[in-house]
Order: structure tokens, then sequence, then C-alpha cells
């Protein structure tokens, strides 16, 4: 964590922190880590630093075996919250606090933020304008298409698009500054591939069996397509309430005309193709 501060800092904003190696920490790796901080407070001078920890479940996976000590790690970011106010902290994961009792008892005063769709507006910016002067025009249709796919997911516009970029970067420089409906599809395959690891993890690590059983019948039901709840029923016994509380808490699924269906097109044909995997 220390070195990728010193270097974050460096690159984002021209700051040298204080060295902290590998020998510093070996006779109190919590306490020098503390005291660490104060010499970057000090470094830092009237600003504030911000440490992140992205897909903190990885960490809770380690403290369930063994590798850190739980009361020090929890509890050295506890300190971190009440005692530095210079430094926030944000972690950032696919599972709520709540969900992970030993986090909750330690983080009792951090502030739950839902990062949800994009709006419609957002999504076309991303999709047509990412940057500046962006070379590549969609027809309406395309566009359109990679909206009802991805319902404006960040990561999932993200990641058909540059599918969309890499085909049309292969094609003859008369029709490569343009992406048609047909290119939006042609990617659609490319996306599922590359973005496997998303798709799996939601899979294995953010449901539960019964949840794959349920994610996997609906997908086999087609795009738009409800399913009631009598279907589900038989499949997932008396799991089924807690199973479909756990899918809409993901946003996963949503109920519609009298049974549930995805919310997200692209997630439902990655079940669909991975129906015998």
């Amino acid at each position: 964590m220390a070195r990728s501060m010193r270097e974050s800092a460096r690159q984002q904003r021209d700051l040298h922190l204080p060295p902290l190696t590998r020998e510093m920490l070996e006779r109190d790796p919590f306490g020098t880590f503390d005291e660490w901080l104060g010499e970057v407070e000090s470094a830092l001078g009237s600003a504030s630093g911000l440490l992140m920890l992205d897909e903190f479940e990885a960490l809770d996976r380690a403290l369930n075996h063994g590798r850190f000590d739980e009361e020090r790690v929890l509890g050295s970011l506890r300190h971190i919250i009440q005692h530095r106010p210079r430094f926030k902290i944000l972690l950032a994961g696919s599972h709520t606090i709540d969900e992970f009792r030993r986090w909750a008892s330690y983080l009792i005063n951090v502030q739950v933020v839902q990062i949800g769709y994009l709006h419609e507006q957002e999504a076309r910016q991303l999709i047509e304008r990412p940057v500046a002067d962006f070379a590549l025009r969609y027809e309406p249709a395309a566009s359109q298409s990679i909206l009802d796919l991805t319902r404006g997911h960040p990561f999932l516009v993200q990641l058909l698009c540059a599918e969309v970029v890499a085909l049309k970067n292969m094609h003859d420089p008369a029709i490569r500054r343009l992406a048609t409906l047909n290119d939006v599809e042609d990617a659609i395959p490319e996306a599922l591939a590359s973005g496997d690891m998303f798709f799996a993890d939601i899979a294995n690590n953010q449901i539960d069996a019964s949840g794959r059983t349920i994610l996997r019948t609906i997908a086999t039901a087609g795009p738009e397509v409800s399913t009631p709840r009598a279907t589900l029923e038989p499949l997932v016994g008396s799991s089924l309430d807690s199973a479909i509380h756990l899918l809409q808490q993901r946003d996963l699924i949503e109920f519609v005309d009298g049974g549930y269906r995805f919310q997200v097109e692209l997630i439902r044909r990655w079940f669909a193709a991975t129906m015998n995997q």
C-alpha cells in the first residue's frame, strides 16, 4: 500500500513522500505504517490523502484464510478513519459492508455510496464522445443498441465500445470511421469473451448456487422476457426468496409483468452462452 501511495503521489501530484521499506516494517508493521502516515500528513501540507482499496472482498478472503490478522488489519483501518481525518478511505467492491459482519463491526461510521447505471445522456457521451476529437461516429441505431445491451452500465459500455473500436480498426479505411448496428452485433461475442472475468465474478463470487440456477433459467427465456415465480420455485425450493432478494440487491434482475428478468441484456447473453459450462 505504501509503495502504491508513493507512486501515485509522484505521478499525480509530483509529490515525493518519505520512503517506507520492507525492512522498516519487519519489527512492527502496523505501528510503523501508522508512524509513516504521520510523516505523510506533514508532506501533504494542507492537502488531504485518499486511500482507495478496490475489490475489498479479496482482503476479506485473505482474512478468512488466516493470511492476515483481522484485528490488526481492520483495526488499523478504523484507527485511520477515527484519528487521521486528513486521510479518507474509499473501499470499492461489488458487496456491501453489511454482508461482511467483521467489517461492519469495525467500520461503523462509513458512508455507503451505491454506483448505479449512467443516465442516458451520460452513456451516450461515453459511447460517442469518450475523448475530445473522437474520430469514430456511430449511427443512431448503433448507439441505441449499445444503450439497450448495457443499460448504461459503466463498465459494460466501455467493454462493448472497446470491441467496436477494435473491430473498426480492422476495416477498410473507407468505412472505418462509422459504426453501424451490424458492427455492434459483431462486437458482442468478443465483448463477452474479453469481459469473461467480470461475468464469471458475478456467477462465482456475487451469488449462490440458487441464484445461478435462477439466472440460467431466466437467461434461456430470451431478451426482455419475464419468468414467473411458479417456474423458478420448483428449481430452488425454499431458498427462492433469499436468492431473489440477493439477485435484486446485486441489480441483476427486476420484477416486470408478473415475473423476473435480467436488468442488463449483455449479462443475460453471457449466462445464456455459458449454460453448459
